[in-house]
């Protein structure tokens, strides 16, 4: 049975229901939700589910993949959505067994693959599984194509570390893959901010100073999350077994896997950005469209220095 893309809240007394009267409150589901609110150590990601915006789409087959993907393109538009999970499940909803991790991100491939032209194997193995979406931008208004929604695949094996895949950044209790925008996630945080301070959207601050302030909250409190986040899973690692810190200067976060790679056959270290390297870049796009592009050149943000994701560094010590 095909079960519906259903924003799962964390407390969900009244779950619906598919057309043949079968409670999608399934034991995968159950699982996943009590995770994402005890367990997941992405701040940001964790914030979002609490504030029932995480859409998660039971998936058993690529036709349920490819209409829960329509289903999280239209809740995005709607704006009650930030990010989704697509979960592997059993055709009648329940949770698959155990599985090693190059299984279950094999298994994963083989399903999200219909969102994508490249076929499963080179999923697995690094590459990426892109879609850019056009939606309207919640800090200026306008319509723009959000490049980087990128799908990640997670399962519970990767926390096990007699896995030669362990990695606990890529653990869930249930095999899924996840998929983001962080560009539009932070977008929607700066509007979070605004609603909450000002009680009005970002495009209505007629004072530019008032607006700048705003973004230059967003960018601090977003470095914040994202140093929580690196050292939570430092907190749950074995690092001898798989290296994951973040740099003393706080502009690099080092891991053993590539971001944003779907899925990965092998562990090896990359170093990937923290915030303060690239919502300057941001930031100064918002105020070139508020301001025009003379002020944005003057806006005085951390510099960008952006390491394209899959710069390998391999053997690096920590600083």
């Amino acid at each position: 049975m095909v079960r519906p893309m259903i924003p799962l809240s964390p407390a969900d007394d009244a779950a619906p229901e598919t057309s043949a009267g079968t409670d999608t409150r399934d034991d995968a589901l159950d699982t996943l939700r009590d995770w994402m609110v005890s367990g997941l150590g992405c701040v940001a990601g964790r914030r979002e589910f609490l504030r029932n915006r995480y859409y998660i789409a039971p998936v058993a087959t690529p036709d349920d993949v490819r209409r829960a993907f329509t289903g999280f393109v239209e809740a995005l538009e709607a704006r009650r959505t930030v990010a989704g999970l697509f979960v592997a499940t059993r055709p009648d909803g329940g949770m698959l067994p155990p599985e090693p991790v190059a299984t279950a991100i094999r298994r994963m491939a083989d399903l999200m693959s219909v969102l994508t032209t490249r076929p499963p194997e080179v999923l697995v193995d690094g590459g990426q599984l892109n879609r850019a979406i056009e939606l309207t931008c919640p800090v200026t208004n306008r319509r723009l194509l959000f490049d980087d929604f990128d799908a990640v695949a997670f399962c519970p094996a990767a926390a096990d570390p007699g896995d030669p895949l362990y990695d606990p950044m890529m653990a869930a209790p249930v095999i899924c893959a996840n998929l983001n925008s962080d560009v539009y996630a932070f977008s929607m945080f700066t509007r979070d901010l605004c609603l909450q301070a000002h009680d009005c959207e970002v495009f209505e601050i007629a004072d530019h100073r008032t607006r700048r302030a705003l973004f230059a909250r967003a960018s601090e409190l977003w470095q914040r999350f994202a140093e929580r986040t690196v050292r939570n899973y430092v907190s749950i690692t074995d690092t001898g077994l798989c290296p994951t810190y973040l740099d003393t200067d706080r502009h690099h976060w080092y891991a053993s896997h590539q971001d944003p790679a779907f899925a990965e056959m092998r562990k090896e270290l990359y170093r990937h950005d923290m915030p303060v390297l690239y919502t300057g870049r941001i930031l100064r796009r918002w105020i070139a469209w508020f301001e025009g592009g003379d002020a944005a050149e003057e806006a005085h943000f951390e510099p960008s220095a952006l390491t394209p994701a899959g710069c390998p560094v391999h053997g690096v010590g920590r600083s």
